[in-house]
């Protein structure tokens, strides 16, 4: 309807121009020639009435002449380059024709008269008229106006067509972009949705199944970290290209939004079909992607749902991304069919996320605190902050479930923050030199205000930056790593210790050590708790603990429950403990009270 209604405006416009600058010229010649003629005609009128006037005031029998009629040529003005036809005739006062001149041809129709009053003194003696014909410019006026038709003619063509092309072209590109991703010319989530609806159509007249799966690329935000938005949105049309290329040309390929995709499979053998066109999925992104020369690997996670004509898309799309995001738990790089039970757990993940951020706002998150010994003395010389969180209605919660909870939707910075000002606040009412080791998750880590808060918790504790212990994984280390260390460096400029955590259970640790001296090696406690029974644990804790003696850094073993790990760490060199045999995690109240007992623990 409204695109009629532009179609009829813009003709309407384009037939009122188009008139106008048709009827202008020769209209406009009209009363251009007509005016002159006519101005010419009362000219030559005035002049034969005075001409008149002159000869019948010198011969009074003048007016006797009983409609003479003379046949001769006009004599031509100075300015006119032809002698004008015209034809002349004298009346006397009572109307009677007295004299006529009449040129040598009869005038052509159409004819204007103009009278002039033939006076003597003020004495009326009659009228004298002339004549010419205005066949000549009507049909030059005519000639003009045939041209002019032609032209606004031709006006009316452009200003209707052009317009109505240029709209069209313009409402076909308005159409096109609320359709599809600019970036990379796939349909977008309103057309996708469309597009599944008319699969379903088809399903529910032909029968059979509809799948619809989910993909999400793996590492793109590593990309996008690393070299930028522009080598992220060249690897996003490149992707789009080798996905695209997997597909039949009934199949769907949509970009959702940042790195999610997903595609409608119609007219397929199911689930056998999206098993198959999954595995050519992934396996088009298993190749490296040349990024103006660096080479960037990035995968695909897939989740699968299918529909039939009873199908709702929605909860089809819902039931693809819940899929999906098992699949991505899984490990990423594979893909998952959904099952009725995943939805449980998802419910179950959203409400811990809801739980967890309330406990954010009310305070409930609270830190205990694992002594660390000195092996040698028995002597308490720090201690492991560590989060707690006992969650309404289900308990304790460990921190390995909602940590990770908390990396996924953007809470672990706030938390992280919190865990730094509380523990640093708590271990500044400890005697000196006792000290707080807090554990950051890489993801805190390369946040961009993370040196910031860590120097607002030591400002607003009082607590000397020596007495902090940094403890981080592997994981901080492993993207980035020019940009990591710089970071290490200002820590380390503060004063802070850095120790690194979980040594010996990552890929490439040793490298570490070579690229940053760290103050301290925790030794994970999967090699502790073997120690007395296992050649090959106790030959790795004998080589950490030479590796950091060697190094000249101080060697912590994790989870010591019992006395004989204890002397075989002893023997081995191991000087820092702590585990349950020395103290389970307590309340900042208790470990203040072990503190002020003597803060020794039996050895």
């Amino acid at each position: 309807m409204a695109d009629r209604t532009v179609t009829r405006t813009v003709t309407i416009l384009a037939g009122l121009a188009a008139t106008a600058f048709a009827l202008a010229p020769p209209i406009s010649a009209f009363f251009a020639n007509y005016s002159d003629l006519h101005g010419a005609l009362r000219t030559s009128a005035r002049l034969h009435a005075a001409e008149v006037a002159i000869l019948a005031h010198q011969n009074p029998a003048f007016w006797h002449f009983d409609g003479a009629r003379v046949s001769a040529a006009i004599p031509a003005d100075e300015d006119e380059a032809e002698p004008a036809q015209e034809r002349r005739r004298v009346y006397d006062r009572t109307g009677r024709l007295v004299l006529e001149s009449v040129p040598s041809e009869d005038l052509a129709w159409p004819v204007l008269s103009r009278r002039a009053r033939i006076m003597d003194g003020r004495t009326w003696l009659g009228e004298a008229e002339v004549s010419r014909s205005f066949r000549t410019p009507l049909l030059e006026t005519l000639l003009l106006g045939a041209g002019s038709a032609l032209a606004g003619t031709l006006l009316f063509i452009v200003l209707r067509v052009i317009p109505l092309r240029l709209l069209n072209q313009a409402l076909a590109r308005a159409s096109y972009l609320a359709a599809h991703d600019l970036l990379t010319g796939l349909p977008n989530r309103g057309l996708f949705a469309d597009r599944l609806e008319q699969a379903l159509a088809l399903a529910r007249r032909e029968g059979g199944k509809v799948a619809v799966l989910c993909l999400d690329l793996d590492r793109f935000k590593e990309v996008n970290d690393t070299l930028g938005h522009a080598a992220g949105d060249q690897l996003l049309r490149t992707v789009t290209a080798r996905l695209r290329a997997c597909l039949r040309e009934s199949d769907t390929l949509a970009r959702l939004g940042g790195d999610e995709f997903a595609v409608i499979q119609p007219r397929a053998r199911q689930p056998d079909d999206a098993q198959r066109l999954s595995h050519r999925l992934i396996a088009a992104l298993e190749d490296p992607i040349n990024l103006n020369g660096q080479q960037a690997s990035v995968g695909v996670s897939i989740g699968i749902a299918f529909g039939g004509g009873e199908s709702e898309p929605g909860q089809m799309l819902k039931n693809a991304d819940v899929a999906l995001y098992q699949a991505k738990e899984a490990g990423r790089g594979g893909f998952c069919f959904f099952a009725p039970e995943m939805n449980a757990r998802l419910m179950e993940r959203r409400a811990m996320e809801l739980d967890l951020r309330s406990a954010m706002a009310n305070g409930e998150l609270f830190l205990h605190y694992q002594p660390q010994v000195d092996v040698r003395t028995g002597a308490v010389i720090g201690a492991e902050a560590l989060l707690r969180w006992n969650r309404p209605g289900y308990g304790p919660i460990p921190p390995t479930h909602f940590i990770a909870l908390a990396e996924e939707i953007g809470m672990v910075g706030p938390i992280g923050a919190w865990v730094l000002q509380e523990a640093c606040r708590v271990a500044a009412t400890w005697p000196d030199p006792i000290g707080v080791a807090v554990n950051v998750s890489p993801v805190q880590f390369r946040q961009p205000g993370f040196h910031a808060t860590l120097e607002a918790a030591l400002r607003a504790s009082g607590l000397a930056p020596s007495r902090l212990e940094l403890e981080i994984t592997e994981g901080v280390l492993l993207h980035n790593t020019d940009a990591t260390l710089a970071g290490l460096n200002r820590i380390r400029a503060l004063g802070v210790r850095i120790a690194m955590d979980d040594f010996g259970t990552g890929h490439s640790s040793l490298g570490y050590l070579q690229k940053f001296r760290f103050d301290k090696l925790k030794i994970d406690r999967s090699f502790v708790e073997t120690l007395d029974g296992d050649a090959n644990a106790a030959a790795i804790v004998r080589a950490v603990v030479g590796l950091s003696e060697a190094l000249g850094l101080t060697a912590n073993a994790e989870g010591v429950e019992t006395a004989a790990q204890v002397a075989l760490l002893r023997a081995e060199g191991c000087t820092e403990v702590q585990g349950y045999l020395f103290g389970r995690p307590m309340p900042a109240e208790a470990f203040g009270q072990l503190l002020r007992a003597g803060g020794t623990v039996p050895r």
